[in-house]
């Protein structure tokens, strides 16, 4: 799991951004809202002078602005929108939509026959599964009853019941999005307990005996018995407590009890990690500064330019628009990367600071086929010339690997070898100490980011990591349901679900279409726009090669083409990101915990949408004619 620049920012240096508050959540959320409202209106207007001419339409949507603020958004009671939310759950109920419970677990009970255990990483494998599987039916189901509801109840003049009585339009508006919200509630927590005794159940596992042999100190070595395709060496000491050595991520604990040993459940399978993240820099094979690394060749991508808009784009090179990539350090040179941590103190890690890191191999030549790349990792004082001994390892690509630090190790102070105190001699007054990585085999490369080695203070409960990965998921359905019950005040079942479905694909795309957005911008653009690359599609060109058209019809091409992606990104801007919402369900399946900054990002997200969307939902349906 790579993370990105903006991941690792605190809540609030995403709503403020000391420092570029043009470029904050706050301020972009408000633009968002009032852009909506301005838009709104001006829509509003023309329709309304298209029915009663220019300047009578003028003064209806000025009264329209009049009620909402003086008389509904005041007056809206909490009581008639508990009655009309339970109103909208009772049909919902009706519809028989609980089939999506059923037709869950269902896919539980066949999931079994067919996700494979023996994976390398089966836990990821499982519980990627009932995430996305939970995600997708309930953003259709969300998509279906939003949409749907209202349209009908004009179609069948049963909205007469409603708007006949002393109901505000508000109230009309919340309490649908409510109550299809407790209808998608009522159904998400039955799916995500199923969820978590699924995940657990089919993930645990246990090992006999095959061998042992007993040493000279009698301790006690051997071999569990196959299962689920791997098995265990174990060590058992002379007080008979022991375990298993780790393997697809999990270990066993081994008791003796009596003349027999027993090997426990699996442990370590299912984790939330609570990470500490460093600073990090690197430096090339003649040690010196490299931004990025040495680069291996691999294309660099670009994107995930958030909703900032395009101002960024032009800015020396777009460099806040970057991804993370892996940079690369060569073995057998003054290449390493380098992490600073702050805040390592003896009250955090009392008995040493545990690593954990997942880092890549690059080969420039096979060598030794048996062996992986090796590395090392040195501890340095930030400041002096003091560094430990290095501690070697051997790359597991895609897999978590792990060090410890100890509280004393031998080492070099200045120009003296010997032993060092970790608090006394390695980290500074401040708390900061450094990791340094390096790769020891000549032609073969290392390759990491700053997400991919870090500390790891403590872990959280999987139970309760698994239930914010569930929040995401029905934050994402609270956005579609908005979305939906706005569409459904101006437009038909079908059209409705038609423009949500629109809204939930431009969400998803949203990454793609900046990151296709830069590369117009800087001149990079690989096949050109939507008009073409549906040329080239016809004239069988390479998209790597230039437009062999007229120096006329190519201008008026890519300018057709700048317009599409310009209005193309203004609409990803303007839709939530749905791509980064499901981020949540990468740190659940990957064994790390949420970040509380970066689900409190998705709230306050989620609530301005919502917001906006009721807000749109009340003008159309207050200037909608509705016997009509």
């Amino acid at each position: 799991m790579t993370l990105q620049p903006e991941d690792f920012w605190s809540f609030t240096e995403w709503l403020l951004r000391p420092g570029a508050f043009l470029e904050s959540a706050l301020l972009q959320g408000i633009a968002l809202i009032v852009l909506a409202i301005v838009v709104g209106l001006l829509v509003g207007y023309m329709i309304a002078a298209a029915r009663y001419g220019p300047s009578e339409g003028f003064y209806s949507v000025a009264r329209i602005v009049r009620e909402f603020v003086r008389e509904d958004a005041p007056g809206t009671s909490p009581r008639r929108i508990y009655a009309l939310a339970r109103l909208a759950f009772k049909e919902a109920i009706r519809r028989k939509v609980l089939f999506v419970v059923g037709l869950f677990i269902v896919l539980l009970m066949f999931a079994g026959w067919y996700l494979d255990p023996k994976s390398d990483d089966p836990a990821r494998l499982y519980i990627s599964f009932v995430l996305t599987s939970t995600n997708y039916l309930l953003l259709m189901l969300a998509l279906f009853i939003s949409t749907a509801s209202l349209p009908n109840d004009i179609k069948n003049k049963t909205i007469y019941t409603i708007v006949t009585k002393p109901v505000r339009t508000t109230e009309i508006i919340l309490g649908r999005v409510l109550g299809f919200v407790g209808v998608g509630t009522m159904m998400i927590v039955p799916m995500g307990i199923a969820s978590y005794f699924f995940v657990t159940g089919d993930l645990d596992h246990v090992h006999e005996i095959e061998t042992t042999s007993v040493l000279s100190d009698d301790t006690v070595v051997g071999q569990t018995t196959e299962d689920r395709g791997h098995r265990h060496s174990f060590t058992l000491d002379s007080d008979g407590f022991g375990a298993t050595d780790t393997q697809r991520g999990h270990q066993h604990a081994v008791i003796r009890e009596g003349d027999a040993i027993r090997v426990g459940s699996a442990q370590g399978m299912l984790r939330a990690r609570v990470p500490v993240y460093g600073e990090m820099e690197f430096f090339d094979r003649s040690g010196r500064p490299d931004e990025k690394g040495i680069n291996v060749g691999y294309e660099d991508r670009k994107g995930g330019f958030g909703s900032a808009g395009l101002s960024r784009l032009v800015n020396a090179g777009a460099t806040g628009a970057r991804r993370i990539q892996h940079g690369y350090v060569e073995g057998a040179s003054l290449s390493r990367a380098e992490y600073t941590f702050s805040d390592v103190t003896p009250e955090k890690y009392p008995d040493g600071v545990p690593i954990e890191f997942t880092l890549r191999a690059f080969r420039s030549l096979k060598g030794d086929i048996i062996t992986g790349v090796q590395g090392t990792l040195t501890v340095q004082h930030p400041t002096k010339p003091i560094e430990s001994n290095p501690f070697r390892f051997e790359v597991k690509e895609y897999q978590v690997d792990d060090q410890f630090i100890p509280l004393e190790m031998e080492g070099t102070n200045i120009t003296e070898t010997g032993t060092l105190s970790l608090y006394d001699d390695l980290v500074d007054e401040n708390g900061h100490v450094k990791i340094v990585v390096r790769c020891i085999d000549p032609g073969q490369y290392l390759g990491m980011t700053q997400s991919d080695l870090y500390l790891k203070p403590a872990e959280n409960s999987f139970a309760w990591n698994l239930t914010k990965g569930f929040i995401s998921i029905w934050l994402q359905m609270v956005l579609i349901i908005s979305f939906g019950v706005m569409f459904s005040t101006f437009l038909n079942g079908s059209v409705a679900m038609l423009a949500t479905f629109i809204c939930v694909v431009l969400g998803f795309s949203a990454e793609s279409i900046y990151e296709a957005r830069y590369y117009q911008v800087v001149g990079q653009t690989m096949g050109g726009g939507p008009i073409e690359s549906v040329v080239r599609l016809l004239r069988q060109d390479a998209f790597t090669t230039e437009l062999d058209v007229e120096s006329a019809p190519k201008m008026i091409i890519q300018g057709v083409d700048s317009v599409i992606m310009y209005c193309l990104d203004l609409i990803a801007t303007a839709l939530p990101n749905l791509p980064k919402m499901m981020q949540t369900a990468e740190f659940v399946a990957s064994g790390f915990d949420v970040l509380g900054g970066l689900l409190a990002r998705h709230v306050a997200t989620t609530l301005c949408y919502l917001i906006m969307t009721c807000i749109i939902a009340y003008f159309f349906l207050k200037t909608r004619e509705i016997a009509a």
